[in-house]
């Protein structure tokens, strides 16, 4: 009589989380519940529905299953716990993917100044913004091997923390940098920054931002010296969607020391071509004012890639 009694219960249960149905159940049911002993445990389909459930249904769930076993509250309430806890672990995942966006890029790099060759580039760029906060990782690679001898190698990495202020067009800043290219002759150079910046336009089409600070850089050449320099940082960043499947960027940015100038432009266009994808044709330069020992001062980048949105 009781396992039908306890049948009975589980597949009311499951048919309906509403409350309407589950006060029917429990008009109907309480009785025989209230005479299970306690070596039974409680039906499985009772978690099915809380998972199911809407939130203002939840409360009225929980209530029945505690009318229907009085003296089972403390494993109710471990189930209805091990639920909300796996629920917010849930959203709490989805939440920060869902704040980060990001493209990943490879393509072919067409090089002049210190190299004067075709080579393999890649890149990828990830911003997370949260409220008032901004943060961006990039990195970029070019790579060409002749007969296991490397003859283009340029590897950029970036980190770039932004703090708005609400109802404000200024903007506080950090940033750390790290480059390396040994055919001008920087065998590793760091570059932090601290400053603030002024968002110019933001508008729905046009994003156009100018930022400066002072700056601290380390650089080691490949030749085995080094240097530890107080500069100046500064960087603008136009970004354009021309219309809803092309755009067009600039970037500029320049760093000064007092032995040194580093001139780094990238302008690009971009053209969606299907979902995700889309393809871009860039062209940088890069300018060192006062360059290692038989290296030149200029070196461009010509690059058509394949870009995946992420």
């Amino acid at each position: 009589m009781r396992s039908r009694a306890r049948d009975r219960i589980g597949t009311a249960l499951s048919a309906s989380a509403a409350a309407p149905a589950l006060a029917l159940i429990l008009v109907l049911s309480a009785q025989p519940a209230q005479a299970q002993t306690s070596a039974q445990g409680l039906p499985d389909q009772l978690a099915i529905i809380y998972r199911e459930a809407n939130a203002s249904e939840r409360d009225t769930i929980e209530d029945i299953a505690k009318r229907l076993y009085p003296d089972r509250h403390d494993e109710i309430d471990d189930v209805i716990d091990a639920i909300e806890d796996e629920e917010k672990a849930a959203a709490d995942v989805a939440g920060f993917l869902k704040s980060w966006e990001g493209e990943g890029s490879f393509g072919a790099s067409l090089d002049t100044g210190n190299t004067e060759e075709w080579g393999a580039y890649a890149g990828a760029e990830l911003t997370r913004r949260n409220n008032l906060w901004e943060h961006r990782f990039s990195a970029d690679f070019n790579l060409r091997e002749v007969d296991g001898e490397r003859t283009e190698e340029r590897l950029n990495g970036a980190y770039r923390a932004r703090r708005d202020f609400r109802d404000s067009p200024v903007f506080a800043f950090g940033s750390l940098a790290y480059a390396r290219n040994p055919f001008q002759g920087i065998g590793r150079r760091f570059t932090e920054v601290v400053g603030a910046g002024y968002q110019i336009v933001d508008t729905g089409a046009i994003d156009w931002e100018a930022s400066g600070g002072p700056a601290m850089r380390q650089t080691r050449f490949t030749g085995g010296t080094a240097e530890n320099r107080l500069a100046v940082f500064l960087d603008t960043d136009f970004n354009w969607d021309i219309t809803d499947t092309l755009a067009f960027s600039e970037q500029v940015t320049l760093v000064l020391d007092e032995a040194n100038t580093t001139l780094t432009t990238s302008t690009a266009v971009t053209s969606d071509l299907y979902g995700n994808l889309s393809a871009r044709l860039s062209f940088g330069t890069i300018y060192e004012s006062d360059p290692a020992p038989g290296a030149t001062g200029w070196d461009t980048s010509t690059r058509l890639s394949v870009v995946l949105g992420l």
